[in-house]
């Protein structure tokens, strides 16, 4: 990850998104390109007046941002765009596209996962189509700058190596421990979650690829198989909050038995359960079993 884009506006979520850039960029020798988006929502002549002010205002903070990024011995460089309201993901994920970022940093206004699925937020909507891994601060965040463990979320369906790879990076340049898990597809009222002594089934057999690909990078690594008695985010959060993570990473088609659109939607509801940061990164479905 060389090149990191920190999109911002003036929200808490995006103070702790700059937070998160500023400690993670050095350690990634990254530099970061920092886009802010002025949005008009006036009458014409009033948009003008406003959007001269907003304009500056806008500059202004992506230029305090980079300064701090700089602080930290980062190569920063800011850019404010603007665009209509409904099109402000379509210029975040064109300006990725165009800068070849390698991840996006962004917050969330996260108006809870129901809302998130249903009229769509620009964090759901960047984190669904972004070629690139996305990582979306929640409303809140419990947000630490320096993550010292990352729960990793797999299934037996879901592409591996994308989620993995970024895992890896980041644990890593952040010199954090991993937990590999997978939550069981079946609701169930019995049982806890257990470890791993064998890999059995599909999902078992792509945590145990997942921890031995990362156990290879000389990561720290643990695993485990989480029994579903409450449903697919409230089980991750459970694990992450009990294990106490700083860091979730879902590929966004990763969760293969669930489908692409409401597994960036579970990646949401993990999101605002844990107040954590969750990575979500592109992966594709995979055909056939893991084979290891």
């Amino acid at each position: 990850m060389k090149h990191l884009l920190l999109a911002i506006d003036r929200s808490s979520q995006s103070w702790e998104a700059t937070r998160l850039a500023v400690h993670m960029a050095p350690r990634l020798k990254a530099r970061v390109t920092v886009l802010s988006i002025v949005v008009p929502g006036a009458p014409e002549k009033e948009a003008r007046e406003l959007g001269g002010r907003e304009y500056g205002a806008t500059r202004e903070l992506v230029d305090d941002v980079v300064k701090m990024l700089a602080a930290a011995g980062v190569n920063a460089r800011g850019e404010v765009g603007t665009c209509s309201p409904h099109a402000v993901a379509e210029k975040i994920l064109s300006s990725a596209t165009r800068l070849e970022t390698d991840l996006i940093i962004m917050g969330s206004r996260g108006r809870g996962e129901l809302t998130g699925l249903l009229l769509g937020s620009v964090s759901h909507e960047v984190a669904m189509r972004a070629n690139c891994p996305v990582v979306i601060v929640p409303t809140g965040a419990a947000t630490i700058a320096e993550p010292r463990r990352i729960v990793l979320v797999v299934d037996g369906e879901g592409d591996l190596e994308r989620p993995v790879a970024v895992t890896a990076e980041l644990a890593r340049a952040l010199n954090a421990e991993v937990e590999v898990v997978c939550v069981d597809r079946t609701l169930g009222d019995d049982g806890e979650s257990r470890d791993l002594s064998s890999a059995s089934n599909p999902d078992e057999e792509a945590v145990a690829a997942a921890a031995a690909t990362l156990m290879k990078a000389g990561l720290n690594v643990r695993r485990r198989m989480i029994d579903n008695r409450r449903g697919f985010a409230p089980e991750v959060a459970r694990e992450v909050v009990a294990g106490g993570a700083d860091m979730v990473v879902i590929g966004a088609r990763a969760i293969g038995f669930i489908g692409s659109d409401v597994a960036a939607g579970a990646a949401e509801a993990v999101l605002h359960r844990t107040h954590r940061p969750v990575v979500v990164a592109p992966a594709r479905r995979r055909v056939g079993r893991l084979s290891r």
